[in-house]
């Protein structure tokens, strides 16, 4: 059985608040592509052990993984998302954009130290779940970080690896928040509570007032046709992240002529549960993602022919939901 060589505890940056760090799991293959992965938890919670199974899917995929830590969001006294917050958490903290910027700096470090740990810095993937998908996302639209957008233009610096590219060849999204105007239409206004939650808080106040923040945050905004191919898996019945991010994001892409296949699991919930009080974290999603029987699901896909081309679609067919369609679209994207 394949293995992977397994390095804990990285680090990739020094911030005010403390060590930036990553764990890296690598196959025994020469020279391989990378995926980055950016773990959920709300931009609050959870740390980069919230994976799953990397040692197992750098062996079985070929690809080096490397899970990466950013800055948490900082929770102040009274919030109402104060429940979310675990003060034993070791992450360091901060507030949005920070957690982008870290995602960043981990691509630029890791193309930067490459060759010392035997990966192909060319061809990266970059994969996310929940806010981690949302950072994964925003990671793949976003070349550069102070390409973000003038509402974050002081808020944004590259210290780390700053001659290196932040740019990712491919995406996968599990549930991933692409658009924040969907959460300022189910909030309504500010008699309704918009001032109040994750949201507001992440994004440094209710859409009313702060609508340029909350449009430069949402990956939808920034995608063009030199936007990197993406795979999006997400649930119909997702009561944390609406499937209608997904539905926005893949509906962009095809509109900007990017290549995407977008699977929606009809019978699944956030985190692939059918209950959200059953969550456990990304570390079981995978098994409960590949579970027989195969969850009923409806799968989109948009290929794009250059004039006097032929198709070329990132799968020949369209296996079930779970670690074999994310094996082919890396093999197909950054091989």
């Amino acid at each position: 059985m394949a293995e992977a060589t397994v390095r804990k505890g990285i680090t990739y940056a020094e911030r005010d608040a403390g060590e930036m760090k990553l764990d890296l799991y690598l196959p025994e293959r020469e020279n391989p592509p990378l995926v980055v992965y950016v773990h959920g938890g709300g931009w609050i919670a959870a740390t980069r052990s919230n994976i799953p199974d990397p040692e197992r899917y750098a062996a079985e995929w070929g690809c080096a993984i490397a899970s990466v830590s950013y800055r948490l969001q900082a929770v102040p006294d009274g919030a109402a998302v104060e429940e979310m917050y675990d003060p034993s958490n070791p992450t360091p903290r901060g507030a949005f954009p920070d957690h982008f910027v870290d995602v960043k700096a981990a691509i630029r470090w890791l193309r930067a130290h490459a060759d010392e740990y035997g990966y192909d810095a060319e061809q990266i993937a970059a994969w996310g779940s929940s806010a981690g998908g949302h950072l994964a996302l925003l990671a793949g639209v976003v070349d550069d970080v102070t390409d973000l957008g003038d509402a974050y233009a002081d808020e944004v610096e590259k210290t780390v690896a700053p001659e290196e590219s932040g740019a990712v060849q491919a995406v996968v999204s599990w549930y991933g928040a692409a658009d924040f105007g969907i959460v300022a239409d189910e909030r309504g206004g500010d008699e309704n509570g918009e001032d109040d939650g994750l949201i507001p808080l992440l994004l440094g106040g209710p859409q009313s007032e702060v609508p340029e923040r909350w449009a430069q945050a949402s990956p939808v905004t920034h995608v063009t046709p030199e936007s990197p191919p993406a795979l999006l898996m997400h649930g119909r019945e997702d009561e944390v992240v609406d499937v209608e991010h997904s539905h926005r994001f893949f509906d962009a892409l095809n509109d900007a002529g990017v290549d995407a296949v977008f699977y929606e699991l009809r019978d699944l919930n956030h985190v692939w549960v059918e209950d959200v009080e059953d969550i456990e974290g990304e570390g079981v999603a995978m098994d409960l993602l590949a579970a027989e029987p195969t969850h009923a699901q409806s799968v989109y896909e948009a290929t794009h022919v250059d004039e006097g081309g032929s198709p070329d679609p990132l799968f020949a067919d369209l296996p079930p939901a779970g670690p074999e369609p994310i094996r082919r679209f890396l093999e197909r994207t950054i091989e």
